[in-house]
C-alpha cells in the first residue's frame, strides 16, 4: 500500500515536471537556432567591414579614390539589405519561438484538465 502510494506521488511529479522538461528542451533548441543565426549574422558583416577596410587600403590616388567612393555605395546598399534580411529572419525565429511555447503551454494546460 505504502508502495502505491509512492507510486502514485511519483507519477504526478513526473507529470507536473514533463512540461518543465519539454519547456527546457524547447528554449535549449530555440537558443541554439538564435546563437547559430547570431554567429552567422556576425560573421558576415565582420567579413563585410574587413572587406571594406581593405578596400580604403588600397586607395593611393585620386582615380582609385573615386573608385573605393563609387563602391562604398554599392556596399551601403548591402548592407542595408543585409539589415533588413536579418531584421526578417529574427522576427521569423522570434515568431516561431513564441507558437512552439504558445503550443508547449496549451498542451499543457489541456493535459492538466
Amino acid at each position: 500500500m505504502a508502495n502505491d502510494a509512492m507510486t502514485k506521488m511519483s507519477e504526478q511529479y513526473q507529470n507536473f515536471l514533463a512540461p518543465v522538461m519539454k519547456a527546457n528542451k524547447l528554449s535549449a533548441a530555440n537558443l541554439e537556432s538564435l546563437v547559430t543565426f547570431q554567429m552567422g549574422a556576425l560573421q558576415a558583416y565582420v567579413d563585410m567591414a574587413i572587406s571594406r577596410m581593405k578596400a580604403a587600403a588600397e586607395i593611393n590616388d585620386p582615380a582609385s579614390m573615386q573608385s573605393f567612393m563609387s563602391s562604398q555605395s554599392e556596399a551601403i546598399a548591402s548592407l542595408q539589405q543585409k539589415l533588413l534580411d536579418d531584421t526578417k529572419t529574427l522576427g521569423e525565429l522570434a515568431a516561431r519561438f513564441k507558437a512552439d511555447f504558445d503550443k508547449l503551454i496549451q498542451e499543457s494546460l489541456s493535459f492538466t484538465q
